[in-house]
């Protein structure tokens, strides 16, 4: 007799697998409900609509039945949903079958819907996919203002305490600054320094890191960064890479090394003491 798929696999347990035409599936663009992702409105991916016209949308989506206008509205997925469709465009242009989208339903009760709703699209989000800061930091605000406590937020996103912190300094800070980090032209860091300032002197000293960073790349690029916010001092090195430096480095530099690293002998110390800020 076959076995069922639980006992077949070895699995825990099992759900049910629905599957729509992505045309009838909603995806919200209202900036007011608890389902909105501000991703929604990204361009379509050339590269996933051409794979699902070839083998269709492989992993499941998740969506939950709105109680009150009865649309089926998508919690996970959006971008799948997005392409499912313009690849079922081309198919039906040449006479082909069109695709259908696999989804598990989210079953939440209508008192808890926004709060759990709005919580497991950042989570999942935050955690699976690359998003700039600019937009983690608008979703944290988001479930800020729906009641969650900072330290709710850190374990919804996958990051501590001070990430949200920071991470929620960044609405404070200008449109300039704000374009710059979701550009990858200023970090974080300095646009939380940035933060403090005036808006006039936050559009200033934003024009001065994006001219001093441009054409340049990696660490040559934080060292002049840095300079510019008045940092521009050497950063100590971590006892690992001092480790790793010790074992080529010869003569007084070893030595210097070695006491830095508390393995010089006691008489040694006195000799060399200025040596640690220099490393």
């Amino acid at each position: 007799m076959a076995k069922n798929s639980i006992d077949a696999y070895g699995a825990s347990g099992k759900s049910n697998v629905l599957y729509f035409d992505p045309e009838v599936l909603t995806l919200v663009e209202d900036q007011a409900h608890p389902l909105y992702d501000s991703r929604v409105h990204l361009p379509l991916d050339e590269n996933m609509v051409r794979n699902i016209m070839y083998q269709g949308v492989l992993q499941a989506i998740e969506v939950n039945k709105n109680p009150e206008t009865g649309n089926v509205e998508v919690v996970m997925g959006r971008q799948r949903v997005k392409n499912c469709r313009e690849a079922n465009r081309r198919l039906r242009d040449r006479g082909e079958e069109p695709k259908l989208v696999p989804a598990i339903v989210r079953k939440v009760a209508a008192r808890d819907r926004a709060l759990v709703l709005s919580a497991a699209t950042a989570s999942e989000n935050a955690i699976r996919q690359q998003e700039s800061p600019i937009t983690r930091a608008e979703k944290m605000a988001r479930q800020l203002s729906l009641g969650r406590s900072e330290a709710d937020i850190g374990i919804l996103f996958g990051v501590g305490l001070q990430t949200v912190r920071a991470s929620l300094e960044l609405l404070e800070c200008c449109a300039a600054v704000q374009d710059a980090v979701e550009a990858g032209k200023v970090n974080v860091t300095h646009a939380k320094q940035l933060a403090k300032l005036t808006p006039d002197d936050q559009r200033a000293k934003v024009a001065e890191l994006i001219a001093a960073g441009d054409g340049v790349n990696g660490h040559e690029r934080s060292r002049k960064q840095r300079a510019v916010m008045g940092d521009g001092k050497p950063r100590m090195k971590t006892r690992a890479k001092i480790e790793k430096e010790l074992e080529t480095a010869k003569g007084e530099r070893a030595d210097a090394l070695r006491w830095v690293l508390g393995l010089a002998e006691v008489g040694e110390q006195s000799s060399q003491p200025e040596e640690q800020e220099a490393i």
